[in-house]
C-alpha cells in the first residue's frame, strides 16, 4: 500500500512523530491528496535519500518531471519500508526556494557576481595548480558530506592532484569514537543486531534519536520480544519509547560506567576465559581497570551502584546476544574530551561479551566495495595526511584540524562539498577566519550557506534526484548494495552534478586521466564487486548481501585480534590500555550556577542542511523543538519556569532562547539540539529559528583524536529583562 506525503505521514514517519502528528498541511512540492492506493499515471524510478549516511532507498514517483510522492523500499533493511522526517523533507529539495542558479564569484567588496561555468571552473583550477606548483599537494584539502558520489568523487579528484587531505564532515564530531574503535579492532563502525538482542545498553540519545525506520522497527521488535533495551544519557530523548529502562548519568562520564562493567564481566570465568584467546593485552587491562568498582563509578556518574552491579549481571547473562550501543553516539553531539577513549572501552566491553558478529550482537564486519579490483582502482598518493602529525590517534584525519590548518596557512586550497562548516563546528567566526584564510576555497552547494557565503567560489550543485549516483553498500547485520538512477530533470539548469564538477575541475588541471569513465560505468563496476549485475540491482534499488559471520571476521590490527593496549594512545597522553579520562571541563569545578551545554540530534532533523528544509522547518517551529531544555530542580532554584525567555551566556556568546523545564535531563547539564542558529537570509526556512550551540564552544580538539569539542562548554543562565 502507497501513501501520498502530507505533512500528516511526513510527521508520523520521524521516531518522535506520534507527539507531533496533529498538523495537516500538505508538503510544498508532494501530493496532498488523502487517497490511498489512487490509480494514476506516474513513474516510479529507484533513488536513495542524501539527509545522512544510512542513504535509505525509497522510490520516487515522478508527475509531469516532479517528485508527486515518495515510497521507502522495503527491500532496504534501513529503509524497511518507509522513510524518517528528514527523508521526506529532503524529497522536496529540488523545489527550494533557495537555490542557487549561477556559478558565483567573490568579488573584492565581499559581495559576489554570477559568471559562466567555464570561467569559473578555469579559474578554480588555475588557482589549484599555482597552489600545487608554490606550496605542494599537502596543501589542498577536501571536506566532503559523507554520501557515495560526493565523498568518492572528490577523494579521488584530490587523489589525482596529489593530496591526500579528504575529510569527511557527516561524522566529524564523532570521529574519535569511530578512531577509538579502530584502535581496538581495526574497524571504524558497528552495528546492532537490535531484532535478535537480548539486551543493548544504548549509550548516547543520538544513537537512535537520529535513526533510520528499519532501526526503529528492529528496537521495537525487539522490546516485544522481551529484550532489555537500557538507554544511558544525561537526558531522556523522545526516543527512549523505544527503550525498556532509562540510567541518567552526569554529561561525559558514561566510560566511568563502561570500565566498571568491564571489569565486572571479567570476573565471570566464561566470559573471560572466551575473550582472552580473541583478546591481546588483556591482563594489562585488568590490572589497570582494578580500581574502576561500582562504588567508584556510582559516585562519578550519579547512578545508583546497585544498578551498576545488577546491570553487569544481566549483561553477563544475555551474553552473546548483548553489547553496548555506541555507533551513532552522534552526528553532532558526541565531542567530549573522553570521547575517543570511550570507544575504545566499548570495544574492548563488547568484545568481553563475546558479542561481534552473532546473531543479536553486533556486526563490526560487513562487505564492501571493492574498487581496487575495478578500471577505477584507487589512486595511489604519496603526501602524508597533514592533519596525522597533530592528531595520530584519527583513523581517517581531523577536518576540524584541517580547518586549523587553514587558518594558520599551512593549508591554502580547500574544496567544500555540501558542508557548512561555518554553521557547524566550534567557534564559528573562528571557522570563517580560516575558510576566508585560504587562497582559494570552493563550495559545492546547491543553495547559499555561511560557509558559501565566506568562499571565493560557489558552485551549484544539483541536488541527489536530479542526477545518477554511485552505489553504496550500508548495514552489516543485513548488509545490502544500493542502487541510485536519476529521478527527476534539474530544476536549476545551470546546477551540476558532483561528478560533473569534479570531471571540470580534472579537465581544468593535470587530473584530467583520473575520469575516463561515466558514472554508469563507476556504478556498474561498483555492483559487479559485489558479484551483482548493474540492471538487476538497479531495477531491484536495494539488493541484499550475505553477513559476514563471526567465523570468518579477520582483525585488522598489528596483532590480528582485539588490542587492548595501543602504544600510540600511551604516546598521545593516554594510558597504553583505557581508563578513566574526565571530562575537559565541568560544572562542579565552576562552582553553583554554571551548566554544560550539551548537544545532537533530533529525529527531525540531522544537519543545517536538513534545518532549511520547509517542512521540517515548519515542524521545528511550530513544536518549538529549537528550545532549551533545562532540569525542573535547576529552574526552581533559578527562578524560572516553562516557556520562559532566558539568556544563555559565557565568555564566548550569549543568546536570548525559550526554556522547555524537564525532570528528563540532569541538573548540571542543558541542552540544545545541534542544527539550529542559522545566520544567513538566503537561507530563508531556518534564518532565525533558535540558537547556535557552537557559538557558545571554542575551537577545541579531543587531543590525540582531533574532534571539535562541542560539548566541553559551560554556560549560565538566567531570565530575560531579569
Amino acid at each position: 500500500m502507497t501513501q501520498p506525503i502530507t505533512r500528516r505521514t511526513f510527521v508520523a514517519a520521524s521516531a518522535a512523530g506520534a507527539a507531533l502528528a496533529a498538523s495537516g498541511a500538505a508538503l510544498a512540492g508532494c501530493a496532498s491528496s488523502s487517497a490511498v492506493d489512487t490509480a494514476y499515471a506516474a513513474e516510479a524510478v529507484n533513488t536513495q535519500c542524501a539527509a545522512c549516511p544510512k542513504q535509505c532507498s525509497y522510490a520516487a514517483y515522478t508527475v509531469d518531471g516532479s517528485i508527486d510522492k515518495v515510497v521507502g523500499n522495503a527491500t532496504d533493511p534501513a529503509s524497511a519500508g518507509t522513510l524518517c522526517a528528514r527523508g521526506y523533507g529532503m524529497a522536496t529539495a529540488a523545489t527550494s526556494a533557495d537555490r542557487l542558479e549561477s556559478p558565483m564569484r567573490r568579488t573584492d567588496s565581499g559581495s559576489y557576481e554570477a559568471i559562466p561555468w567555464d570561467e569559473a571552473l578555469a579559474e578554480i583550477g588555475k588557482a589549484l595548480a599555482d597552489i600545487k606548483t608554490d606550496k605542494g599537494a599537502a596543501a589542498l584539502a577536501a571536506i566532503v558530506p559523507g554520501t557515495s558520489t560526493a565523498d568518492w568523487y572528490t577523494e579521488r579528484f584530490m587523489n589525482a592532484l596529489g593530496s591526500p587531505n579528504v575529510y569527511l564532515n557527516a561524522t566529524t564530531t564523532s570521529a574519535s569514537v569511530a578512531s577509538g574503535l579502530a584502535l581496538a579492532t581495526g574497524f571504524t563502525s558497528y552495528e546492532v543486531d537490535y531484532a535478535q538482542a537480548k539486551m543493548v545498553v544504548i549509550l548516547g540519545a543520538s544513537t537512535v534519536e537520529m535513526p533510520d525506520p528499519g532501526t526503529i522497527a528492529s528496537l521495537e521488535a525487539a522490546k516485544a520480544a522481551g529484550a532489555k533495551i537500557v538507554m544511558v544519557d544525561s537526558r531522556m530523548p523522545a526516543s527512549a519509547s523505544v527503550a525498556t529502562e532509562y540510567l541518567g548519568v552526569k554529561a561525559g562520564t558514561e566510560l566511568a560506567l563502561v570500565l566498571a562493567v568491564a571489569r565486572g564481566l571479567l570476573s565471570k570465568d566464561d566470559l573471560a576465559n572466551a575473550a582472552a584467546a580473541k583478546m591481546e593485552g588483556l591482563a594489562e587491562w585488568e590490572r589497570a581497570l582494578a580500581s574502576c568498582t561500582p562504588q567508584w563509578a556510582a559516585s562519578v556518574t550519579g547512578l545508583a551502584e546497585d544498578r551498576i552491579q545488577s546491570l553487569i549481571g544481566e549483561l553477563a547473562a544475555a551474553a552473546p546476544a548483548a553489547c553496548i550501543d555506541l555507533t551513532w553516539m552522534a552526528l553532532f553531539g558526541g565531542s567530549y574530551g573522553n570521547s575517543g577513549e570511550l570507544a575504545r572501552a566499548v570495544a574492548l566491553t563488547n568484545t568481553l561479551l563475546g558479542c561481534w558478529n552473532v546473531p543479536g550482537g553486533a556486526y563490526v564486519a560487513a562487505p564492501t566495495i571493492d574498487w581496487s579490483a575495478t578500471a577505477m582502482a584507487p589512486i595511489a598518493v604519496e603526501e602524508a595526511d597533514a592533519t596525522a602529525a597533530e592528531y595520530p590517534l584519527a583513523a581517517a584525519g581531523s577536518a576540524a584540524q584541517a580547518l586549523r590548518l587553514a587558518h594558520d596557512g599551512a593549508i591554502a586550497g580547500l574544496i567544500l562539498v555540501d558542508a557548512n562548516v561555518v554553521a557547524e563546528y566550534p567557534d564559528p567566526d573562528y571557522v570563517r577566519e580560516a575558510v576566508e584564510a585560504c587562497t582559494l576555497s570552493v563550495a559545492v552547494t546547491p543553495e547559499m550557506t555561511e560557509t558559501a557565503r565566506c568562499c571565493t567560489y560557489v558552485l551549484p550543485e544539483q541536488v541527489w534526484a536530479e542526477s545518477a549516483q554511485l552505489p553504496v553498500v550500508t548495514g552489516a547485520v543485513h548488509p545490502a548494495l544500493k542502487v541510485s538512477l536519476q529521478v527527476i530533470d534539474p530544476a536549476v539548469s545551470e546546477a551540476r552534478s558532483v561528478p560533473q564538477i569534479m570531471e571540470g575541475l580534472a579537465q581544468a588541471t593535470d587530473a584530467a586521466g583520473a575520469f575516463s569513465f561515466t558514472v554508469e560505468d563507476a556504478a556498474r563496476a561498483a555492483c559487479e564487486s559485489c558479484d551483482c549485475a548493474y540492471e538487476s540491482a538497479a531495477a531491484l534499488g536495494a539488493t541484499s548481501l550475505a553477513p559476514v559471520a563471526a567465523e570468518a571476521v579477520v582483525w585488522p590490527t598489528a596483532s590480528g585480534k582485539v588490542e587492548c593496549a595501543c602504544a600510540a594512545c600511551e604516546t598521545a597522553g593516554y594510558t597504553a590500555t583505557p581508563t578513566w579520562v574526565k571530562p575537559s571541563v565541568s560544572p562542579d569545578a565552576l562552582g553553583y550556577g554554571y551548566y554544560r551545554l550539551t548537544t545532537g540530534n533530533q529525529a527531525v532533523q540531522a544537519t543545517t542542511k536538513t534545518a532549511n528544509a520547509a517542512p521540517v522547518a515548519a515542524i521545528a517551529e511550530q513544536y518549538g523543538l529549537d528550545g532549551l531544555w533545562m532540569n525542573a530542580a535547576a529552574a526552581e532554584a533559578a527562578g524560572i519556569a516553562e516557556g520562559d525567555k532566558v539568556v544563555i551566556e559565557n565568555e564566548y556568546a550569549s543568546a536570548p532562547v525559550r526554556v522547555h523545564v524537564t525532570e528528563l535531563i540532569e541538573p548540571a547539564a542543558m541542552y540544545l539540539a545541534s542544527h539550529y542558529g542559522v545566520e544567513d537570509d538566503e537561507q530563508r526556512q531556518a534564518d532565525g529559528l533558535g540558537v547556535r550551540q557552537a557559538r557558545f564552544a571554542t575551537f577545541g580538539l579531543e587531543p590525540g583524536y582531533g574532534a571539535p569539542l562541542l560539548q566541553e562548554t559551560m554556560v549560565t543562565v538566567g531570565k530575560a529583562g531579569a
